[in-house]
């Protein structure tokens, strides 16, 4: 009794029964063994290279029944690359957007912060010139763009957790990890509170270092 096994690839078996038998090829019945006999395969496990192998099984083959040509060599890995080939493409494709998604928000969260620095120079520099330091306008103003990075990840995080019901058919594209895998949903939302909050720190750098008596005379 064994688990079953994806013969055909890594990206989902709907398609395929999960009965499945074990048996030898000397008992298939002989009207079978044309259609068996041109998927036969010999798997090999070594910590050798292909090429630094092939002459061994060349050999060994000979030894056995000469002239038996080896050939369509391929590492399990380079197997498991071919099987999830489909999948390749519309993987890069959502990666590649979801990439620029992540530039555009953080190129909107700076202009945001920036345009916001800029109409409260007179704040910061009353601020400044009653007493506050350098740091405390720098953390405000980081303060502000975490807080709308927050709550942004936050409405996020449960949209894309009602879209995973509706985007079922994505799922195929999944493998060794879940839709609703916390882990990634964890590590999305640190990358886009480090991109916003690295979008912040110009703005903040730039209100930390105004001048009072300029922020003061400031229109």
């Amino acid at each position: 009794m064994v688990a079953h096994v994806r013969h055909w690839g890594l990206d989902g078996s709907n398609g395929y029964t999960q009965n499945q038998i074990y048996a030898s090829f000397y008992q298939l019945v002989d009207q079978w063994v044309p259609a068996f006999q041109r998927d036969i395969s010999i798997i090999v496990r070594t910590p050798l290279t292909i090429a630094a192998l092939q002459p061994s099984i060349q050999a060994a083959l000979d030894g056995a029944n000469g002239g038996q040509p080896v050939y369509h060599l391929e590492t399990m890995q380079e197997i498991l690359s071919e099987s999830m080939s489909s999948q390749r493409f519309p993987m890069v494709l959502l990666a590649a957007f979801a990439g620029l998604a992540l530039i555009l928000a953080s190129i909107g969260t700076y202009g945001v912060l920036s345009y916001s620095t800029t109409r409260r120079v007179r704040e910061i520099g009353i601020r400044m010139a009653l007493g506050a330091n350098r740091r405390n306008v720098l953390w405000a103003v980081l303060g502000q763009g975490l807080w709308l990075a927050l709550a942004g990840v936050a409405t996020g995080a449960v949209g894309a957790l009602l879209l995973t019901r509706l985007l079922q058919s994505f799922s195929r594209l999944l493998y060794g990890v879940s839709a609703w895998d916390p882990a990634t949903f964890l590590a999305v939302s640190l990358a886009l509170l480090a991109s916003a909050l690295l979008a912040c720190y110009i703005p903040a750098r730039r209100a930390a270092s105004v001048d009072p008596m300029t922020a003061l005379r400031h229109d």
